[in-house]
């Protein structure tokens, strides 16, 4: 049978359903694509029906008697060899992205973020949505990551994916996911927030924002609708890219968008050729002019 799902996907699916008897095919699919386990919803389907859980009553009914053992709870706690290299402290080495809901404001809606943030140069990037279903990160990666690592001859070593149940689907759908992975030779890992130190950067940058953007929308009589917001957060970000001075580490006093032009003169990019208005920005910072 070349559609049959082999015993040790199957054991992986129904440790799933012990573990969150809730989620029906789709749910699963999408985490155990996260973990790197290739079958299809329809297959996981055909496994809860042959064992008589295709209804959220009898997933329940079957938890309740079925301890669980998953490889992801390993795998989730697990260290990570590829980042212990201390020495490889270069942009585009360890790379940190993740989903948050920031808040509901008046006038405005829901703001859902997506935000990317290089651990080293302290390079942030974000991308606001006002619905949820319209969230598509690989789409945004490609148009805009994609085209500043092409501009300063970067690459992404190192990216890892906070792992949230809610946004996991928005990470993981469609083929651009693995398709991107694969063409730029990223290793790539999705991991919990919780207990690890690896996350603590993009945490404390997405705390910045919400403390010197997001707290001050109500404040801010022009903001009052997304497309403004959108395009507020956008500059409030390129400013922080290009003026904040980085208060600590190797890099002090540089700004994120000094230590990744090092980084790129270092790879031979040629910064003749570089966008018209990048050129803008890297001269009026080194002018000093925080206004333009």
């Amino acid at each position: 049978m070349p559609n049959k799902v082999s015993r040790e996907i199957e054991d992986e699916i129904l440790a799933y359903v012990a573990k969150y008897p809730n989620d029906g095919p789709r749910r699963i699919y999408y985490e155990l694509k996260a973990e790197g386990i290739d079958i299809g919803e329809t297959g996981i389907y055909n496994v809860l029906k042959r064992n008589r859980l295709t209804h959220k009553a009898q997933r329940i009914e079957y938890s309740k008697h079925k301890p669980y053992h998953m490889k992801a709870d390993s795998k989730d706690n697990k260290e990570l060899p590829i980042f212990l290299n201390t020495n490889k402290a270069y942009p585009g080495y360890l790379v940190i992205q993740r989903i948050d809901f920031i808040g509901t404001f008046d006038g405005i809606g829901r703001i859902y973020q997506y935000s990317f943030y290089d651990t080293v140069s302290k390079w942030g990037e974000v991308k606001i949505y006002n619905k949820k279903q319209d969230i598509d990160i690989w789409h945004y990666f490609e148009m805009k990551l994609v085209y500043l690592l092409e501009t300063f001859n970067l690459n992404i070593e190192n990216l890892v994916t906070e792992r949230k149940r809610e946004f996991l689907p928005y990470f993981v759908r469609g083929d651009k996911y693995k398709e991107i992975i694969e063409d730029f030779n990223i290793n790539h890992i999705f991991i919990l927030s919780d207990d690890t130190p690896l996350l603590d950067d993009i945490k404390s940058f997405n705390k910045f924002l919400v403390r010197e953007f997001y707290n001050k929308i109500p404040l801010n009589d022009d903001l009052d609708s997304f497309t403004k917001v959108e395009n507020a957060i956008n500059n409030f970000v390129r400013d922080y890219n290009f003026y904040t001075a980085i208060p600590k580490g190797d890099n002090k006093g540089k700004s994120p968008a000094e230590v990744v032009l090092d980084r790129a003169k270092e790879n031979n990019a040629d910064l003749d050729t570089l966008p018209l208005w990048l050129l803008a920005l890297i001269n009026s910072q080194r002018r000093g002019d925080t206004n333009g």
